[in-house]
């Protein structure tokens, strides 16, 4: 008699092809409720697209009451982040910060990140045997970004150190803060607030086509972002730039390992690598979903929602409907999101991806998984913890 999967074996299936647990939702509808965690459940692409561009359809804010709520001790500092905020604050840091991620500004930035890459490249050259996360893709995500921020390379580590721990502390993918770690990263917030305040304090250090170089030159202007708003996004960059895109770029990886016609394809430039970056980001997006609030009674899929209710978006089991039925090579579905929060850094991302692909190509004649690919532990942020790669480098 066949034993029933145990909860962790189930996690541990779907941690591991989560595709099988969208086609169960699909079979389900576009929009249901989860009655263990008290909110709906969008998982058509279209309905995703509807409700990340509603406005009646919000980011959730911290819990009230909470250090990170207006009037704690650090209130303001989440509602600070490009990520998080809403309204004429979320207008106002997006016209800020645009003009650094427009085509122009990232094809400029391009060399830039083709010597990074070459860099990592160079640094594990011969080696046959490497962790692709560990020395590649863990790696390029803090050059590219701490680029972009204008941190110094010496305090690049430290940074990312912190950033972590106070995302992990301050519930910020979660929308759930940690009581037991809260309290340490407020304490991180601090160290982090400290940093800006001593690169902010040598201005002519300062990477001339930074976010530091442009908080810098706005001040004293209507322009100007506050203390809180440059610090909340040094980190909300730093999250954003890093955790994703390591997700993605180990995906790429994975995806050469395991289709080794693609390394000769690429050689021979008859690859098309926005097409690989998009079919990638569509079949495994590297952030699989993001909740809303309503924030009025309304009607969607004929279910009543009402004004308060939490609606997580799907956004993997929406790519994968739009997977399922033949979308074509060029488009990532909502991987970047949609509306008024669209990932801005999508085309740096895209161009880190395309950077990667065409030096795998150049470099590597031969690429295969030495183990089993390890997936990182948790749900909302699919990417890979562990991928051994056997390396055959081209002469």
């Amino acid at each position: 008699m066949a034993t029933r999967p145990t909860p962790a074996e189930v996690t541990e299936a779907v941690l591991r092809c989560p595709a099988l647990l969208y086609r169960r939702l699909h079979r389900q509808g576009a929009l249901l409720w989860s009655r263990p965690d008290r909110m709906w459940m969008v998982t058509g692409h279209e309905l995703a697209r509807l409700v990340l561009r509603d406005p009646r359809f919000r980011l959730p804010g911290p819990p009230g009451g909470s250090a990170w709520a207006e009037g704690g001790s650090h209130g303001g500092f989440l509602q600070s982040m490009l990520l998080a905020a809403e309204g004429e604050r979320h207008a106002r840091l997006r016209r800020f910060f645009s003009g650094l991620f427009t085509p122009r500004a990232v094809r400029a930035r391009t060399t830039r990140i083709e010597a990074a890459t070459a860099s990592l490249f160079d640094g594990i050259a011969p080696r046959p045997r490497i962790d692709g996360v560990t020395e590649i893709t863990a790696r390029l995500p803090v050059s590219v970004i701490g680029d972009l921020v204008g941190i110094p390379e010496s305090d690049r580590d430290e940074v990312s150190e912190l950033c972590r721990l106070i995302s992990k502390g301050g519930g910020v993918a979660s929308g759930q803060p940690s009581g037991r770690e809260v309290g340490a990263a407020l304490a991180h917030v601090d160290e982090l607030t400290g940093l800006v305040h001593r690169w902010l304090a040598v201005p002519h250090r300062l990477m001339p086509d930074s976010v530091l170089t442009a908080a810098a030159a706005a001040r004293d202007t209507p322009e100007a972002l506050s203390e809180v708003e440059i610090v909340a996004n040094v980190f909300s960059l730093y999250i954003a730039g890093h955790d994703t895109s390591r997700n993605m770029l180990s995906g790429l990886l994975l995806r050469l390992a395991t289709h080794p016609e693609l390394l000769d394809g690429l050689a021979a430039g008859a690859v098309d690598v926005s097409a690989e970056v998009d079919r990638l980001l569509l079949a495994e997006s590297p952030l699989t979903f993001t909740v809303r609030v309503a924030q009025e009674d309304c009607e969607l899929e004929g279910h009543r929602i009402r004004a308060g209710d939490r609606i997580r978006v799907m956004l993997g089991a929406a790519n994968h409907e739009l997977l399922a039925s033949g979308a074509p090579a060029d488009n990532a579905g909502v991987s970047f999101g949609e509306g008024r929060h669209v990932c801005l850094g999508a085309h740096l991302a895209r161009t880190e991806g395309h950077v990667l692909l065409r030096t795998a190509g150049r470099r590597w004649s031969g690429l295969r998984p030495a183990a089993p690919p390890v997936w990182a532990p948790h749900f909302l942020h699919r990417g890979l913890d562990e991928l051994m790669l056997e390396i055959e480098w081209r002469r």
